[in-house]
């Protein structure tokens, strides 16, 4: 029997998903080392800048192999027992990844990324980047984050609200904190969308009678939290634009404002 795909192989392999270029850190600077460069300086200069691998180039900019921990690995058994591992040239302990265009679908190289864990953007000719599996991470943790705070918040924000009160009188908050003309297809929060939440939520009745035993007495103060929200999660699930690194941190400083007032209400254990 087969293994499920891991949801990061799925979402990789989703044809026209991705391409490889945007897989590239803005601020990377390729690093190479020349032939007859020793593994001492090669592990050194590794270990400085935290890379798995460096290409190996002539000295007319031509790669000719990479040099990585586990190259060196499977090259040590070839080196003789008089010569010094780290005395050795990288060029005799190098490997081939695989060289990738910066325009191709990442669904064609993922296997590549599977296997060795980095690819080479370019050709031998001309080396443009190198992709890491590091790198796939990072990219993906910087797209699907705004969405994992957007769902800790709304799901925090619900929770909070069910600890303040019994279901019929959750349900009647919700009658209450909606304008008597709008469609209502359920009177449980998961049916609501985000501005009529916050319309239940802020009632003036709801609020003072239940729900700042959960958010604190401050009303304006929970408007002013969390009411900016949702014009964060339109940007988000309209897909209008990338948001900005202070709307993301305004996402982030809601969802601890919520951790920790679900702690004090005895939860998040």
């Amino acid at each position: 029997m087969l293994e499920p795909e891991s949801t990061l192989a799925a979402v990789l392999r989703t044809t026209g998903f991705f391409r490889v270029s945007q897989l590239v850190p803005d601020d990377q600077d390729v690093m190479t080392v020349s032939v007859g460069t020793k593994v001492e300086q090669a592990l050194d200069l590794m270990r400085r800048h935290n890379f798995d691998q460096l290409p190996v180039t002539t000295v007319d900019d031509r790669v000719i192999g990479t040099f990585t921990h586990r190259s060196l690995a499977r090259g040590l058994r070839h080196v003789r027992a008089q010569d010094h591992p780290i005395a050795t040239p990288v060029d005799d302990l190098v490997e081939e990844l695989r060289f990738v265009r910066a325009s191709q679908d990442v669904s064609e190289v993922v296997d590549f990324l599977e296997a060795d864990h980095a690819v080479l953007v370019g050709d031998e000719d001309r080396l443009l980047a190198v992709v890491t599996t590091a790198d796939v991470n990072r990219f993906l943790w910087h797209r699907t984050r705004p969405f994992m705070l957007l769902q800790d918040i709304e799901l925090a924000i619900r929770g909070l609200m069910r600890s303040t009160c019994a279901a019929n009188e959750l349900a009647d908050c919700v009658t209450a904190g909606l304008a008597s003309d709008a469609p209502q297809v359920g009177n449980g929060l998961e049916d609501l969308t985000l501005s009529e939440l916050f319309s239940v939520l802020l009632h003036g009745p709801n609020f003072g009678r239940f729900f700042r035993l959960a958010f604190g007495a401050n009303r304006e103060l929970v408007r002013t939290t969390l009411v900016p929200v949702q014009e964060i999660r339109n940007k988000v699930f309209h897909f209008r634009d990338e948001i900005s690194a202070e709307e993301l941190q305004q996402l982030s400083d809601v969802a601890r404002w919520l951790r920790r007032k679900t702690m004090i209400r005895g939860g998040d254990r």
